[in-house]
């Protein structure tokens, strides 16, 4: 890189040009919806759940702690609560702010062309994946944060201002805080004031160490979150740790090719098969290791642009390189987003050399046809997020063997109610049976298959996916719903209690436990369960309704009526609901009350035969015969065997003769 700057840009103009080529090429990501991981980081977040918030920043219930990320889905939610244009906005804004911030960073570095280089990058399409997938928040907040922080860290070392100082050192924590991949920053600092001084001394490493603390404890905090959390009995890669160290090498340069060369994008990539004892696989890596030795020689001339370009690049691709467990390694060792924060220094470098060499007018022309190229390839490639449909069919028409796109979209068709099309898919995955998805495609089909009440059929495959994943928690709650089905809950409850044993926050599996025990008579057990689901859903409906149940049966009626209310508060059209909120009041001889609800449930459904007989019982109480004759009638019109109507309408009509 020159240190010759042409950075002559006016500040109004280039930030008006950037904010216009930021929103012109990300239009179709504005009109896009959610897709795959969108429903865990938003839709089903414990955010924006009762006291999610809170529980987001002060306890251990989500899959990372990256509470910034999570507060900022929370405060959108107040906005426009669940419609993705809002979010897909704001990733653009705040992907814009990293374009403005890169700019002014790489002036402060006296990097030549540093206009050119903050717009490619811009409408750079290996960003699109990390801008235009709302699940990539943390990607782009992070971002912000670390280009925060070094900007004002690079302004406190030309100025000597503590409080530039302390405000970069808070901006990193933040970074963190929003996602840990930024965790290279200390080295980044340093990185760049010997780029700029041509050394590093004492007095820079001491001012390192803050950041290095809160990197090093930030780092120890995400990995646990990763492993305990995001993966927990989950297998990744079963890899050796030299095998890994090869796929290092490979991922650098397979980042580097699509950074200079960006065709062939997919969401996912075929997950490479890496043999560490053949010698040829630690060549990428060693070429690597050479190429930063060769360029630390020659770092008075050519090397010294080469040598920071790639230690910048290396050091922040060092999280993702497959030595630590991620869990979207399952399906591939390299990810687009992966790179958002690192090509930064390859699209500087690769900027620089072109002016230093070619000169400037070469540069403007090649950086204009550069941006309609790569503007019109991001454009492109953001309108594949228009929806998960979208997305999965151009994976697969690009990695036709992708198990997990297999498995995704024939989920996507069965909730579209084309089975047989899902089916197709989830067969599809089982081809690859050395597949970390070869269980979940098996567990695909039985739920598949329960769906169609074809319990037995299910049941194989779930013992199938057991198999081969005895720790496989998901499927063991399909195998208990679908052995509750079929009228076995004590084969059901023995395995919802496994997937507890296997994944203690797996949600779902704490209503379906708590309803087997209630249908086996156990109401005291059930309520712990029940109330454990609510704690973590409060806004079920049904389980408030089984809940109230449970504690109507221990004869805990004003619990179990505030659990009816809630239930109707957030289903009003729970007819059920109504009418046990009325057998309850009943039960506290509340009998006006009780008659209110009866008749409120058959305004929802009118040929409810259970409320039809309850408010004509009600009227006894109230000696209004002629009202319970009535409602008695009905229920033989719609059920002429109901034995206890007949009995209690005989009775009624010899007491009036």
């Amino acid at each position: 890189m020159n240190r010759r700057p042409e950075n002559k840009i006016l500040f109004p103009a280039g930030v008006i040009c950037i904010i216009l080529i930021c929103l012109a090429a990300y239009i179709p990501a504005i009109r896009s919806g959610f897709v795959w991981d969108d429903d865990a980081m938003l839709t089903e977040n414990v955010v924006l759940r009762e006291h999610g918030l809170y529980r987001s920043w002060f306890s251990t219930v989500q899959n990372n702690y990256w509470p910034i990320t999570w507060t900022s889905y929370w405060l959108e939610h107040k906005l426009w609560k669940l419609k993705p244009a809002g979010y897909h906005i704001t990733n653009i804004l705040i992907h814009t702010a990293c374009v403005l911030l890169i700019w002014r960073i790489l002036v402060q570095l006296n990097i030549p062309a540093a206009f050119a280089a903050a717009l490619i990058f811009a409408v750079h399409p290996v960003n699109v994946e990390s801008v235009a997938w709302i699940a990539q928040r943390k990607t782009v907040l992070s971002m912000l944060f670390f280009l925060l922080s070094l900007f004002y860290y690079l302004r406190f070392d030309r100025t000597s201002r503590s409080g530039f100082y302390w405000l970069s050192a808070t901006l990193f924590i933040l970074a963190m805080l929003s996602k840990g991949s930024v965790v290279g920053l200390p080295v980044v600092i340093l990185l760049c004031i010997w780029w700029l001084r041509g050394t590093i001394s004492k007095r820079d490493i001491i001012r390192s160490i803050p950041f290095l603390v809160v990197s090093a404890a930030m780092s120890v905090v995400e990995i646990w979150f990763q492993y305990n959390r995001a993966i927990s009995a989950d297998v990744v890669r079963t890899d050796s740790f030299l095998s890994r160290l090869a796929g290092a090498g490979w991922a650098v340069w397979f980042y580097l090719y699509k950074a200079v060369l960006p065709i062939n994008l997919t969401f996912i990539y075929p997950r490479w098969k890496i043999d560490p004892a053949n010698p040829v696989s630690y060549v990428p890596g060693l070429l690597l290791i050479v190429l930063l030795v060769l360029a630390w020689w020659y770092r008075r001339g050519w090397g010294r642009s080469v040598f920071f370009a790639l230690s910048f690049y290396i050091v922040m691709l060092l999280p993702v390189l497959g030595f630590f467990n991620i869990y979207f390694m399952r399906y591939s060792f390299v990810a687009d987003h992966y790179q958002y924060v690192s090509i930064i220094s390859i699209i500087a470098f690769v900027i620089s050399v072109v002016y230093r060499y070619l000169g400037a007018g070469v540069l403007r022309i090649a950086a204009v046809f550069s941006l309609m190229l790569l503007g019109g390839a991001t454009w492109q490639q953001g309108s594949l997020y228009k929806d998960a449909e979208t997305l999965w069919n151009d994976t697969l028409r690009k990695t036709p063997d992708c198990v997990m796109a297999h498995n995704n979209l024939g989920n996507i068709l069965q909730l579209q109610g084309r089975i047989n099309d899902a089916i197709a898919h989830f067969r599809r995955a089982l081809q690859d049976k050395t597949s970390p998805d070869y269980a979940k495609a098996l567990y695909n089909i039985a739920r598949t298959l329960a769906q169609q009440n074809r319990f037995n059929e299910a049941i194989g495959y779930y013992r199938e996916a057991l198999q081969i994943n005895p720790d496989y928690a998901e499927a063991h709650n399909g195998m208990g719903t679908t052995l509750s089905r079929m009228g076995k809950p004590d084969e059901a409850i023995t395995h919802y209690r496994r997937a507890l044993q296997i994944k203690p926050a797996l949600a779902e599996v704490y209503p379906n436990l708590g309803n087997a025990l209630l249908e086996k008579g156990r109401p005291g057990e059930a309520i712990d369960y029940l109330s454990q689901a609510l704690a973590m859903n409060p806004d079920s409906a049904e389980t408030h309704y089984n809940l109230a149940i449970a504690l109507r049966q221990q004869g805990r009626l004003d619990e179990a009526i505030s659990h009816y209310q809630q239930a109707l508060h957030i289903k009003p059209d729970y007819a059920d609901a109504q009418n046990n909120l009325a057998v309850a009041l009943l039960a506290k001889g509340k009998v006006d009350e009780a008659i209110n609800h009866y008749r409120l449930a058959l305004q929802i459904k009118p040929d409810s035969i259970e409320a039809l007989y309850n408010l004509g019982n009600a009227f006894v109480l109230q000696g209004k015969t002629d009202e319970a004759v009535k409602y008695y009638t009905q229920v033989l019109q719609i059920d002429p065997n109901h034995s206890k109507a007949r009995q209690a309408l005989q009775l009624l009509l010899k007491t009036k003769s």
